[in-house]
């Protein structure tokens, strides 16, 4: 299997770049760009690195936690695993507790990351990193004001039966969910 890391083949070179918007939550960057042909063009992208985490958390149980979060763009209730966004300056693994715990009021005892995704490719170059909680312990932490979560407690089977029926449509909840059906942790 190839992991698409040929060296040779010709990238963008970024001619200038300069901040179109900037906001807490989202910044839209205009590079000037010149492609391998030569041709020079603008192109747009949310900027930075950026992280952001998923966490499949598992009960004594062995039932997995799925939030049903309302989303405004679509402006229905989307089913997803907990996560959010991660700080530069915090620890990636800290930031998917925290996370756990702002929006579920409870702490992964044992951590394990399992893999990550580029979240929108054609516009940053920001991973998702998936991580597994086991040994849930309550606690919690003031959450966003804008998140308005209900918790479920699913069996891997019903999960995947919401998968199938295309209830569960949220990219980073399937992506997540496929890293962990193919982990060594399933």
């Amino acid at each position: 299997m190839s992991n698409n890391q040929d060296n040779t083949r010709p990238t963008w070179r970024k001619l200038s770049s300069k901040v179109i918007f900037k906001h807490p939550r989202i910044s839209l960057i205009e590079d000037q760009v010149e492609l391998p042909n030569g041709h020079k063009t603008s192109y747009l992208h949310f900027g930075g690195t950026g992280s952001g985490v998923t966490i499949i958390a598992i009960n004594a149980d062995n039932k997995i936690l799925v939030e049903e979060e309302y989303s405004y763009p679509p402006n229905k209730w989307i089913y997803q695993f907990p996560g959010g966004g991660v700080p530069e300056t915090e620890d990636i693994a800290e930031g998917a507790n925290r996370e756990l715990m702002e929006e579920c009021n409870l702490r992964g005892g044992k951590l394990t990351h399992i893999g990550k995704f580029l979240y929108d490719n054609r516009r940053s170059a920001a991973h998702v990193h998936i991580f597994v909680a086991r040994d849930l312990q309550p606690k919690s932490l003031d959450g966003d004001l804008e998140e308005d979560i209900k918790i479920n407690w699913f069996t891997e089977a019903e999960i995947d039966g919401l998968i199938a029926t295309g209830e569960i449509e949220n990219v980073m909840t399937l992506a997540a969910w496929t890293l962990y059906k193919h982990s060594k942790l399933v």
